[in-house]
């Protein structure tokens, strides 16, 4: 915004250097762009911040500046004189749209001649970067500059049935603006219209049709307050901006509406003559109280670090034109019309440090302690979660979140599959990003498909993502976690060659069951079988302490073709809601075994189907309390085992709390395992 300085004086007096409120002026809340010119002539390109639309008129910069320097402020006179026949009698306004409208003022002006403005008029807007036009506009514009309130003139027998409806827009509207250009509209424009048709875009732009011309004799003066978010998006989609969409945009106070348009009306009488009809139409459903804000002076020192008087606050306060009120220790303030950041408690007091002077804060460590800022605890379990892949040699992936089915079906997904419940995206941008990704797998796959596409035949990566299906209401949305793996794994352990491994089944399983171990979320275990697009036979579901969580296998090669991708690929994705839920940060913490372990061998003759997970769970629930740790240190098969059969071998360490355990004691239950053992699975004891 460029502000005339000699204009500016007109509302407050300034005996500081122009350097002088230069520097000053940030600390109030004004950006300082650029200055032109020197001493009177000096103008100021100020940087007006988004939540103080006060300070986009005169009136609002000079109230600061006054705050500051503790003088009065001059308000632009109020002096109009009205007269004639009512105002009603020749004009009507309806408000047929309120939450986009809160107000709307309305003064006739009869008689005028229209003209160009005087020298100092039109000086004053040019040097404020505001084209001069005719004295009638130029008085809209002048008004605005004073008050931060757009105004607009019509030319009021050019108003079909002398009458202006604030409505929306209808589908079937356009409207020719005052800069020659025919814009269709739809319902989410708000529009000021006549009796029969659109005469402008509210709050952005007037209309060609009723614009004030050289003929125009009669004005209709407006002056209203639209709802910030209407024009917002009104002036995106038509791609205009005005100086008044700008303040707007960013809400103008209703109460200040009518105080405008008296010192608009008084300007176009005096600078085009004619009459100021009597009264004003003034409709206004949208009003509202202006609410108290409550400030406990004993919280100012606790959040500057620095005791300001009493006095000096209920002081700065009511310069800034709030209405105070003092009762002991507590200040109860109204904001005036304009300030809408003023709502809470911490916003007066920031008032208070801006006009105390930051440089009389001093640097000191705050009177209360303050607890250190630290993660959500979800966030830092998700963390934990890829510090552990990434430990197990995995790197992590992001992929986007939008997807087309067409790449669900290079999966192979089924038709009742749950994956298959995409949500469909209302605008998309490309053919491509269509859905919003049901899973996270064929977008990881993707990724693989392009590093092999480059000869990186070693892929070993991860993601962790929000996925989203459709329900019967609003979408479900989860957190997942997928992993792909493909090519060689590192290199050989030594006296191996050093080469590297293929990677296999068994190097997935150790990513996941380091992942749950190092949550400390419970058992990882597997069960034969899965979804149609992984291998049969090399496909299983991973449950979390019996409860489904997930699936992992070999990618099917009728799968693993449509991706381009030649081998085999091994990948998983899990329920990473479920997982995170159960996980714990904290580490439990035991005393050293104060007695020692006895350990003894068992071997098992066992189906080749039998999982070795069944088996430690039935050692667990077989040993009992004193078994403190089971370990598979040997897998055979072959002669002389019958065929379908494997031997597998398990270290048992038994170990009491509370005594060293004896020899007896260990026998007895190496002997009730041998016995219960073979009731609770089809396998045969080897001694």
């Amino acid at each position: 915004m460029r502000v005339p300085l000699a204009w500016l004086r007109e509302f407050v007096d300034i005996d500081e250097t122009v350097e002088a409120l230069v520097e000053r002026l940030p600390m109030l809340g004004l950006g300082v762009d650029g200055v032109e010119g020197a001493g009177a002539s000096a103008v100021l390109d100020l940087e007006i911040a988004s939540n103080r639309p006060d300070l986009l008129g005169l009136v609002g910069i000079a109230r600061e500046i006054a705050a500051w320097t503790r003088r009065e402020v001059r308000l632009p006179p109020d002096d109009l004189a009205d007269g004639g026949a009512p105002v009603r009698s020749v004009a009507a306004v309806k408000i047929a749209d309120p939450a986009r409208c809160a107000r709307y003022v309305a003064h006739v002006i009869t008689g005028v001649r229209v003209g160009p403005s005087p020298p100092r008029i039109a000086g004053r807007l040019e040097a404020a970067g505001i084209r001069p036009i005719n004295n009638v506009v130029d008085a809209t514009n002048y008004a605005m500059l004073e008050w931060g309130q757009p105004l607009h003139a019509f030319d009021l027998e050019r108003l079909e049935g002398r009458r202006i409806v604030v409505r929306a827009a209808r589908p079937d509207e356009s409207l020719v603006t005052l800069d020659g250009v025919t814009r269709p509209l739809d319902p989410s424009v708000l529009v000021i219209a006549d009796a029969r048709r659109p005469v402008a875009l509210a709050g952005i732009l007037g209309g060609a049709a009723t614009e004030i011309a050289t003929a125009t004799t009669t004005v209709l003066l407006e002056a209203a307050s639209f709802q910030a978010a209407s024009v917002r998006r009104a002036a995106r989609a038509l791609g205009l901006r005005t100086e008044a969409s700008a303040r707007f945009e960013r809400g103008v106070d209703p109460e200040g509406t009518l105080r405008a348009a008296r010192r608009c009306a008084a300007l176009i009488a005096e600078l085009a003559g004619g009459t100021v009809l009597r009264g004003a139409v003034d409709v206004y459903p949208g009003r509202t109280r202006r609410r108290a804000i409550t400030l406990r002076l004993a919280r100012v020192p606790r959040l500057l670090g620095v005791e300001v008087p009493a006095d000096e606050v209920v002081a700065i306060l009511s310069r800034l034109g709030l209405e105070v009120r003092a009762r002991g220790r507590t200040v109860r303030a109204v904001p005036p019309a304009g300030r809408r950041d003023l709502e809470r408690e911490e916003d007066l007091i920031e008032e208070v440090a801006r006009h105390w002077g930051y440089e009389r804060i001093p640097e000191a460590l705050p009177v209360e302690v303050v607890q250190p800022g630290r993660r959500m605890p979800s966030i830092e379990v998700e963390a934990a979660a890829r510090d552990a892949l990434i430990r197990a040699g995995l790197t992590e992936a992001l992929t986007v979140s939008l997807v087309t089915p067409r790449l669900l079906d290079r999966l192979g997904l089924g038709a009742d599959d749950p994956w298959r419940r995409a949500v469909p995206v209302q605008n998309p941008l490309t053919a491509d990003h269509t859905h919003l990704r049901p899973c996270l797998l064929p977008g990881l796959l993707e990724a693989v498909r392009a590093n092999v596409s480059r000869r990186r035949e070693a892929v070993h990566i991860f993601e962790i993502g929000r996925v989203f299906r459709a329900g019967g209401g609003a979408p479900e949305e989860r957190k997942a976690l997928a992993v792909a793996l493909r090519g060689p794994w590192g290199v050989g352990a030594w006296g191996e060659g050093g080469g590297a491994r293929e990677v296999t089944f068994f190097h997935l399983r150790g990513a996941l069951d380091v992942l749950a171990a190092e949550l400390r979320a419970g058992e990882l275990g597997l069960e034969a079988g899965g979804p149609g697009w992984l291998q049969p036979g090399r496909a299983a579901r991973v449950l979390l302490d019996g409860a489904p969580l997930g699936v992992a296998g070999e990618l099917h090669p009728d799968a693993a073709a449509r991706f381009d991708l030649p081998g085999r690929t091994y990948v998983a994705e899990l329920d990473l809601d479920a997982l995170l839920a159960r996980a714990v940060l904290q580490p439990r913490f035991a005393g050293i075994p104060r007695f020692p372990a006895v350990r003894r061998d068992v071997a098992v003759v066992a189906p080749e189907d039998l999982p070795h997970a069944a088996v430690v769970a039935a050692l667990r629930a077989t040993a009992g309390e004193l078994l403190e740790s089971v370990e598979l240190f040997d897998v055979y098969a072959g002669p002389p085992l019958p065929p379908g059969t494997r031997n597998l071998a398990y270290a048992l360490s038994f170990r009491a709390r509370d005594r060293t355990l004896t020899g007896e004691e260990v026998d007895g239950l190496i002997a009730h395992i041998h016995a219960a053992l073979p009731e609770r699975l089809p396998i045969r004891m080897r001694t």
